[in-house]
């Protein structure tokens, strides 16, 4: 349950007999639960009932399942989350990105992008992501981005599927830190947090320097931290549909201007959330019960076709260059015969287009997209548009768009 913590101003001005003073409610996923992220987030609080003194600043604790209740009941103004939260969220409830976190480190130095750990002990014998087959392993949720999702799609890339393959796969929910403290006592052989808390347990001593490591470790030598995974953008700030466009703009200006204050975390202009959004779309599509509730059809089928971008990352690199790439699976799905318009549909599908952007492109409804798209499955022997991409590679052509 959501936890309302009154932070800045103590009432507001009616309450005190003075003019009208309205309520600014910020809600924050509490991912390692709020006491422990209460002093992180309380220098932006105490900035921002600076900046607006006027309001009354509410700072609303939300998790992965709380935050869309509230913001459907009109309980949040604004939202604070993991990109694939604000992907899943943003299908049901219009928002908009204010800002991207640039995340501070004990140096000073800020990073903006962020992704998965897989810790192990330091004296395991699991060094890759291949020797997660077997394994005891744990996670927070299914619909956790940095606590699952980002290391599935890593691991999937690897011909390691994680619900299939680990002997034993448990999801702890919040707070993060109980499934390092799970690896560190031996319960589990691998757990899945986002990147950045092992360094924050082991500052606050909760986690001996050296006890756990990172599996996968060198999969890039340039991130500050322990990470197993590729890189995402770091959070993003929302602004829900229907705050007060003044009140949106008065904290989107108060968010850039955290660069010339003393805050640790920063925050800048909004980055794109493409690669998260096509991360979520391949696991709505391949895992098995982790479609979000109440999506709408179109919103699962954008979602979807977006997948392909991140499906195969260098591959559809190399089709916006129109370049086709070659794949394992060419050899034997190069002859598939396909019709003018499916070679026109499957080409906008590598593009990353969205049914309703080819349906304009091509100009066809978007029901007769789906239905090649449909075809296009069955012909290609595939269950989904991040397998369709992977596997006809070499027959996307440069778009076509004549009838």
């Amino acid at each position: 349950m959501a936890l309302l913590l009154v932070c800045g101003v103590a009432t507001s001005g009616q309450a005190q007999g003075g003019p009208d003073t309205s309520i600014l409610r910020i809600g924050i996923l509490a991912h390692r639960g709020w006491n422990a992220g209460e002093t992180r987030w309380t220098a932006l609080e105490r900035y921002l009932a600076k900046q607006l003194p006027d309001h009354v600043v509410r700072f609303v604790p939300v998790t992965l399942t709380s935050a869309g209740p509230l913001i459907n009941a009109g309980g949040l103004d604004f939202l604070v989350t993991n990109p694939g939260h604000y992907i899943q969220l943003a299908d049901l409830y219009p928002m908009s990105v204010l800002a991207t976190r640039k995340r501070a480190l004990p140096d000073g130095t800020h990073i903006r992008e962020f992704g998965s750990t897989v810790l192990v002990r330091a004296d395991s014998g699991l060094t890759t992501l291949g020797d997660l087959r077997g394994a005891r392993l744990g996670a927070v949720a299914q619909q956790a981005f940095g606590g699952f999702q980002i290391a599935w799609f890593e691991a999937l890339s690897q011909g390691v599927d994680l619900f299939e393959d680990p002997v034993e796969l448990v999801f702890l929910g919040f707070p993060q830190d109980d499934i390092a403290a799970a690896v560190l006592n031996g319960r589990l052989d691998a757990g899945i947090v986002r990147s950045g808390l092992l360094e924050h347990l082991v500052d606050e001593g909760r986690v001996p320097d050296g006890s756990l490591r990172a599996l996968n470790a060198n999969v890039t030598y340039t991130h500050p931290e322990a990470i197993s995974t590729r890189l995402y953008p770091e959070w993003p700030f929302l602004a829900l549909s229907g705050t007060d466009p003044d009140l949106r703009d008065a904290v989107a200006l108060a968010l850039l201007q955290t660069g010339d204050s003393d805050l640790g975390d920063q925050w800048g202009a909004p980055v794109s959330y493409g690669a998260a959004r096509a991360l979520v779309a391949a696991f709505a599509a391949r895992a098995p019960g982790a479609e979000p509730p109440a999506r709408s059809p179109l919103g699962t089928i954008t979602l979807t076709l977006a997948a392909l971008a991140l499906a195969a990352a260098l591959a559809v690199v190399a089709l916006r260059h129109r370049r086709p790439v070659p794949s394992p699976a060419a050899a034997q799905t190069e002859d598939v015969p396909l019709t003018r318009r499916e070679q026109q549909v499957l080409t906008q599908i590598g593009q990353g287009h969205s049914t309703k952007e080819i349906a304009a492109a091509l100009g066809i409804s978007p029901k007769t997209v789906e239905f090649h798209r449909a075809n296009l499955l069955r012909k290609f022997e595939v269950r989904s548009s991040a397998q369709l991409i992977a596997r006809a590679g070499q027959q996307v052509s440069p778009p076509d768009t004549e009838t």
